[in-house]
């Protein structure tokens, strides 16, 4: 499909280049230029490219090739066919908060969430956090989850989390099998810095959107905040997709290929007839 999608814009008169979502090194040449990064696989393809492609501030459009799809905006024989009019500049940019997470000093970018867990079944740690300075809370359990908007609907959610809606800039902190404090999420300004500590005397491990993980030891401090960048997606579907995605998949009729069922129903992602709206900004291809 990279191919295909790469062959049709380079008729189309676009310089087009083409790199693996592994390769993290995006190269000046590459981007200097760039005016649209197309990814195509899953939502773990997604994650990738925006933690590489934020710095740059370029807009994203997710090409759906792999399962359940629900970060990416269209399938693939969608996208051969909207090629031409995402060149000619149709849709709307959508900015999503990113969080920065520092360990020993080492920066990360987080587009889903940062999470700290134990390191070894059935034992706990102890977390504690601080924000901007002052104690949060201290507990025993599982570990804790810092969330984005855009992680809301992942791990978060699955724990007990709240849903947010994309462009909500919050952070979500949420403790997983805490004892004996409650598990009640909470919602973090902006603004804010949070400073965790863990102890432990069996290791624990950061986890960054599911993707890297980091060895911690007894008494590492960990500090997360808003990133600097944003992620930049580009839309094709009406301003009000989210919550149609997320009814979809609270009722059910939205489910993962790889559960047992028919998988529910397929899901249009344009509807037939209905021509790309521009109900926000337009951006220029």
């Amino acid at each position: 499909m990279a191919e295909a999608l790469a062959e049709r814009a380079g008729l189309l008169g676009k310089n087009v280049w083409r790199r693996s979502s592994w390769d993290e090194d995006l190269a000046d040449q590459d981007v200097s230029e760039t005016e649209l990064i197309v990814s195509v696989g899953g939502d773990g393809t997604l994650l990738r490219v925006t933690r590489v492609a934020a710095p740059w501030g370029i807009p994203i459009l997710g090409v759906n090739a792999g399962r359940l799809g629900f970060l990416t905006e269209i399938e693939g024989p969608e996208a051969l066919t909207a090629l031409p009019e995402i060149i000619e500049g149709r849709g709307w940019m959508e900015e999503r908060t990113m969080l920065l997470v520092q360990r020993d000093g080492v920066p990360h970018y987080a587009m889903n969430e940062a999470v700290v867990s134990r390191g070894a079944p059935a034992r706990v740690i102890q977390v504690s956090v601080r924000v901007n300075g002052e104690v949060l809370t201290d507990f025993r359990g599982d570990g804790l989850i810092v969330a984005t908007a855009t992680g809301s609907t992942g791990y978060n959610l699955s724990a007990g989390g709240p849903v947010l809606p994309p462009e909500a800039p919050y952070m979500i902190v949420k403790p997983v099998s805490s004892h004996p404090v409650s598990e009640a999420p909470l919602l973090i300004d902006p603004s804010s810095h949070l400073h965790i500590t863990v102890r432990t005397d069996h290791g624990a491990v950061l986890s960054i959107d599911g993707q890297d993980d980091y060895g911690i030891a007894d008494g590492d401090e960990i500090t997360v905040r808003r990133s600097p960048y944003q992620a930049r997606f580009l839309h094709l579907r009406p301003p009000g997709y989210f919550f149609g995605m997320l009814q979809e998949m609270l009722a059910g009729t939205r489910r993962h290929p790889d559960l047992p069922g028919d998988g529910g129903e397929r899901i249009d992602r344009i509807p037939e007839g209905r021509p790309f709206t521009d109900e926000k900004q337009e951006t220029r291809q």
